[in-house]
Order: C-alpha cells, then structure tokens, then sequence
C-alpha cells in the first residue's frame, strides 16, 4: 500500500483549499461560511481555469505549479484587501474531505484496477496517461492517432496537473485521483448544503450532513426493497418485487447473491433486439465505486461551486450592483466555460440554475440593468403580478443567454476543436414506469413532499394530495408519469417561492431538478453512446442527484436533534397528546398546545429521517462488504496491478511501452468489440494508437473510424510490403505492437524482414516492432 502518496496528496488538497480560502472568502463573501466550506473545490475550478488556459500554450509540470501561483496571488490580494475568513469552517470543511478521501482511498486500495469492463476504465485511463505525456493541449487521441482528443478532458487535465505536482505516475495519479474527486464532490454537497441550511436560520451541520451523506453514501430505494424482498415470506416477497418493478436476482434471491451493479439499472427501457435493457439511472456512490474516472463524476464538483455562486448572488442586496454583476457576468460564466470542458452535459445546467436563480432572487433581474432602462421597466410592469412575473422571466432568460455565450465564447477553442453527428431526438418509447422512478428517486421524495406542505392546513393538504394521486394516476395512464410526479413539485416549489418565506434557495434547486427529471422523458441526443435517451438519462441523472441532494440537505434542516425527537416521542405518548395539528375552531387552544403539536411531527419527521438514511446505506455497506470480501492480494492504489495477474503475458510490454517519450504513434488490433481487453497498450499508457476502441464513431463519426480499421487490417494482413509502408508513413507509425489480440485476429508475419522495420521488445508472447519512416519502401 502506498502510504506515502496518500499522506503527499491529502496535504496537497488540503493546502490548496488553505491556499485558496482567502480568494473563495472574497468570491463567497456573502453566504453564512464566507466560502470556507467550498474552498478545496473552488481551488479545483481556479487551477482547472488556469491550466486549461496557460495548457494551450504548453502543458506540463511547470503549468501546474503556475496555476497554484495564480492562486496564490489572488489569494494574497484578498488578504490584503482585508477579506474576512472562517477558519474554523474550513476546518470542519477539511475533516469532511479527509474523512471521506481516505474512506475511499481504502475501497480503491481493494479493486484498483482500470480493467475494460463494466465501465469507461480503459478511457478515462487512457485520458489521464495522454495528459502526462502532452506538451500542450490539447492531447493526442489515444484511440485515433495524430489528431487531437475530441472529448471533455478538463477533469482528467485537472487530475494531471495534481499528478505533475506530486511527481505522481499515472498509474497511482488514477486511484489517488478518484478518491481525491469524491471527497470534493462529498465537501462540496456539505458546504452548499450548510450554507443554504444557515442562511435561512437553519442547522449549518445538519444541512452539509444529510447533503454529504446523500452524494457520499446514500443510494436509491433499489437495494432496500430487495432485501425487503427477500425477508418477507415468499408470497409477499414476490408481490412486492411485482409492484416495485425488481426483478428476482441479486439482493431478492439472499444476501449471498448481492451484486453492485443491480442498483445501477432500475428504469425498464424497453426492447433492444431480443432482449430488454435498463437505463443507467447511477447514483454517486455506485458511480465511483465502480472506478471510472470519467465526466459526469468529476463535473458535479464544479456545478455545485456554480451553484455557490448563484447562491452567492442570491444573499447579496440589490444595491450592492457591481458585485451582483460581476457574479453574473464573470464568475458564473467561467464556471460555465469550466463545465463545458470538463463535461459538457452539465453547463446547461448551470445555466439554468442561473436562470431560475435571476428569476427568483430578492430583487428583479433587471436591476443589473442600467438605471434609465430599469426605471423604464419597472414603469412597464406598474407593480402588477402577472406583468412583473413576465417580466422577471424575459429579463432573465435574457440574462441566462448572455451567462451561457460568455462562458462558451471563453472555451470557444475546445468548442471549434469538437465535431459531431449528434442530433435531437424527441419521444423516446417508453416512457419512464411509475415503480422505477419511485425506486429511483423515492428517497428524495420523502423528503421533499412533506417539506412543500408544512406550515398547511390539514384540508389543504388533503385537497393538494388527492389532486396529485389524480395527476399521477391520469398521466401514468397516458404513459407519462414523470410528468404527474414531477410537474407538481415543480410547481409547488414555484409558488412557495412567489408567497412563502418559509422557503429558500432550495427550493429554486429543487425546481431545476424536477425540470431535467421530466425534460429527459421527452427530449434526448442521439448518439453513439447508447440506444434511445440511455446516455441522455445517465448523464442528466447525475445532476439532478447533486442538485436534489444539496437542496434535500437544506430541507432537513429544520428538523430537530434525534435524541430530543426520540424523547420528546415518548413524552408524547405517555401522555396522549395529539400528533396533528388540532382541528376545528377551538379558540381555547393555546399556542403552547400548538408549539408542542408541531413540535411533535418535527421530532416524528428526524426519527423517520434517520430511518430513511438508514435504508439508504443498506447498498453502501453490502457493496463495501463484498468488495472487501473479492480482495485476495495486498492493497495497493496501482491501476496497473491487474494486469500482472490477468494478463502476465503483456505485463512487460505493456510497461515497455509505459516508459517511451512523448506519444509516438503505435498500431494494434482496434477495438471494434469494446469493454474487453483490447487496445490495451494504448489506454494503460496513453502512447497513441491508429485506430483504438470504436467510441471514436461517436467522436469523429463511423466513415472516418472505420477507414482507419480498415487500413489497420491491412497494415497487419497484406502481403505487399509497399503498401504496408505506405500505411505506416500516413499515419507515421513507429511501432507495431504484436501480442495476442493481433496474433488471434490476423495472419502475423515477421515484419522485421521487410525494409525500415526492426525488432524493439520481444518477449515469449507480444513483439513490438520499430518503424524507421526514412528507411520505409518508397
């Protein structure tokens, strides 16, 4: 186990986030923490800003330490400018982060291996590996030789420059890199979530706890019915798995069958050939546990400082202007231009936080108008309801446009770069089925609907449920019950918004999360990556999990401790006192009598909360388990290690091509049949290939992969050596890897007889030839 590295990066990330706290206290000056609690993931977003900008010129170890010298600097002057700190918020914030990276530190110590299957392993690895290798970006493509990568690598480049600050191999950065990424994303969640608790008179711990646990533990209602399942008697237990959409495998059919994966794959997608398959409805935990270092894991981190800022402009007064404008105009855009690079799924989302945030906040949107224009709509709207409300939605809309072209126009050299045949896609058969978006999301609803109707009356909380069993049962008819389930929250968070103040930013997260839920029923992109809306609900999922999590964290908050709510239960029952509010027109009541009922469900609520996150880590602990339970050897953070005992045979030649320079061009077999093992040289060491794993297709499109392959055939098949050396100059080739990929799938010879060719490494199972261009035929 490498001790050493674990110790080198946590004191990176914690002195980044005290070197940072400075800038992130003057950039977050309004909110109850001052920043301290997002000030490791915004010093994420700055070295990420930095190193992609200073990257284009040249990228390597001494851009790394720049950025971390741009931090400083900034930080310096907001020291000097007298900014105020909260160091003892930072230090819960880093007792957080600790906590949960060395947590996951020892998961990956167990199953650290990039293997190709089940996930984007071989991709993200591979992606990680170029960077170290680039003299600038962005990287060769490691799967499409001498051009550059065409995916969202800002996260893998920020893992790098982590990487080149610790003088970390790729190997190790990979793991370290995973673990450092969950514990931002874990911080994350808790300081919004804290800070959001707090600002409207909340707990601040309470808050950032059940936010934290929600993005770092918790999973969906999948695992807790099945082993529901399985407790019950047989009859029972088959009606419930009926009713709940489960199938009887896995947790259903005992403990010993418990497998991770079933939770991931919940909504039934319909037919895909003579099978059925599942959307990818992931939660964080399954998500990093699986190992992939990939996007829409690394993106949440960066939404969430996003989602910091539009609080930031949320709690700041209309007549501080230049601040509210500098929030608007400069810092949300860049963190919107962040996004786009690291994983461009999730900056509409950010934008529409924006919006809704512009919409909502104290004080109208145009008030970052200048003061003719203001006054004109302000005349305009003449303080009626329906003209304001209109209003404040153009206005904003206006606003939210202008904060999505700045922040594309800031990348616009990684948007240029960016081909693809993606498209539109509308009315995806089927639909979403009532059970799976229960199971999915069924633990956020328990939070959510009692939290839309405290502080109603009884009736009219009767009146509001009956009409949304009717809504849910009239559009669960019309195969759409995303949006019975859905639209009414919305709309309930919505109107609270306009007339309740009871009610605070979480409510505006809450609204864009029930958008996204019910827009990804209808609308998707078609792509490579997955028949139907598969990868659009993967990666919008993700999102609405982070945004939902913080604003679940700030629902709860109110709720009292569990030790009084468990005594204050049993005073209760004793005594025989009510548990609802008291009904009729009994003007004797007293307001102690009310206080003491209300008080009473607050405390019913924090013993069913701790119940509901009970059930939620039922996955955690059962997959923690048969992880630890799968280990045979000694822990260790190498990505590497799996190949010494899956593939010993390429375990040499596969670090022989580790330690090359630069990314010299190499050909091998493609990998046209994915998530196996195949392309392997290039993906563990990031040396490029001429054609590597058919993702590609979705990349550059199928004409221009497939041509590839085909002359990679032919440079291992033909028979003339002409024009095997014309091949190898197109692409300029200078090695041709041989191992048991190519010699299963093609008629190998000795290309080392021919003209330029010669032998470099050869081992009893894989030969890796050098390619002199100079000396090629012709």
């Amino acid at each position: 186990m490498e001790y050493g590295l674990v110790v080198i990066w946590l004191g990176l990330f914690v002195g980044l986030g005290a070197l940072a706290l400075p800038a992130s206290s003057l950039v977050f000056a309004t909110l109850p923490d001052r920043g301290a609690g997002l000030a490791i993931p915004f010093a994420f977003v700055v070295l990420t800003v930095v190193g992609y900008r200073l990257g284009q010129v040249t990228f390597g170890t001494g851009t790394a330490v720049a950025a971390v010298l741009v931090l400083a600097v900034v930080s310096a002057l907001a020291v000097r400018w007298g900014v105020a700190m909260r160091w003892n918020r930072y230090r819960d914030a880093v007792l957080v982060f600790a906590l949960a990276f060395l947590f996951f530190v020892g998961i990956r110590a167990l199953d650290p291996g990039a293997h190709p299957g089940g996930g984007e392993k071989f991709l993200d690895m591979g992606l990680l590996a170029s960077l170290l290798r680039a003299g600038s970006l962005p990287p060769d493509d490691m799967w499409f030789a001498n051009e550059p990568v065409q995916y969202y690598y800002g996260g893998h480049m920020l893992a790098a420059m982590f990487a080149q600050l610790t003088d970390t191999a790729a190997r190790y950065a990979y793991n370290l890199a995973l673990a450092g990424y969950y514990a931002a994303f874990v911080t994350a969640a808790w300081g919004i979530g804290a800070v959001i608790s707090a600002g409207s008179g909340r707990s601040y711990r309470r808050g950032g706890v059940v936010a934290a646990f929600f993005v770092g533990i918790a999973s969906n209602l999948s695992t807790p019915i099945r082993l529901l399942v399985w407790t019950l008697p047989e009859g029972a237990g088959e009606t419930l798995a009926a009713v709940a959409n489960i199938e009887m495998k896995g947790l259903a059919t005992g403990v010993d069958s418990f497998h991770y994966w079933h939770a991931s794959r919940v909504i039934d997608a319909g037919p895909r050939g003579e099978s059925t398959y599942n959307l990818a409805t992931e939660f964080p935990f399954f998500a990093f546990l699986n190992g992939d270092l990939h996007a829409h894991m690394m993106s949440p981190i960066f939404l969430l400082v996003g989602v910091g800022l539009a609080y930031t402009y949320w709690r700041t007064p209309p007549e501080a202007l230049v601040r509210r404008a500098v929030l608007i105009f400069a810092f949300i855009p860049a963190a919107v231009g962040v996004l786009i690079v690291v994983n461009t799924w999730s900056a509409p989302a950010l934008v529409g936080v924006t919006w809704l945030t512009l919409l909502f906040a104290p004080g109208p949107p145009w008030s970052l108008f200048p003061a003719r224009l203001e006054t004109m709509i302000d005349r305009a709207t003449d303080g009626r309801a329906v003209r304001t409300e209109g209003a404040r939605i153009v206005v904003a809309t206006v606003l939210a446009v202008a904060v999505a072209l700045i922040g594309a126009i800031s990348v616009a050299s990684f948007l240029s770069g960016t081909t693809s045949g993606r498209s539109i896609g509308f009315f995806s058969e089927p639909t979403s089925r009532l059970p799976d978006l229960l199971v999915v999301h069924g633990a956020f609803l328990a939070v959510t609907v009692p939290y839309l109707l405290r502080r109603w009356s009884r009736d009219t909380v009767a009146l509001v449920g009956l009409l949304g069993v009717a809504a849910i049962a009239i559009t669960a008819v019309l195969t759409a019950p995303a949006v019975g389930l859905f639209v009414p929250l919305l709309l309930g968070a919505w109107y609270r918004l306009r007339t309740d103040s009871g009610v605070d930013f979480e409510a505006v997260l809450l609204v864009g999360a029930m958008g996204l839920l019910v827009l990804v029923e209808f609308v998707f992109l078609v792509e490579e990556a997955g028949p139907g809306r598969f990868n659009t609900v993967f990666k919008i999922y993700s999102q609405v999990w982070a945004l939902w999590a913080v604003a679940a964290g700030a629902m709860t908050a109110h709720l009292p401790p569990l030790r009084a709510s468990v005594e204050r239960i049993g005073r209760e029952v004793r005594r025989g006192l009510p548990r609802g509010r008291p009904s009729g027109n009994d003007d004797k009541t007293s307001d102690d009598a009310e206080e003491k009922t209300i008080s009473t469900m607050g405390s019913i609520g924090a013993v069913l909360l701790v119940v509901l996150l009970a059930s939620t880590s039922i996955y955690g602990g059962f997959a923690v388990a048969s992880t630890a339970g799968a280990q045979s050897g000694t822990p260790t953070l190498d990505a590497h290690q799996y190949i010494e005992d899956d593939h010993p045979e390429e375990a040499g030649a596969i670090e022989w091509v580790n330690d090359l320079e630069g990314q010299p061009t190499m050909v091998s077999a493609p990998g046209t049949d994915i998530y196996q093992w195949v392309n392997a040289p290039s993906s563990m060491t990031g040396v490029p290939t001429v054609a590597g794993w058919r993702h590609e297709i979705g990349y550059r499109g199928a004409d221009d992969y497939r041509s590839r392959v085909r002359d990679v055939d032919a440079i291992f098949e033909t028979v003339d050596p002409q024009t095997r050396s014309a091949l190898l100059d197109r692409y300029h080739v200078e090695y041709i890897y041989v191992g048991p990929v190519e010699r299963d799938r093609y008629d190998v010879r000795a290309y080392d007889e021919e003209q330029g060719i010669s032998v470099a490494y050869e081992d009893e199972a894989v030969t890796i030839y050098r390619v002199n261009d100079s000396e090629l035929l012709g």
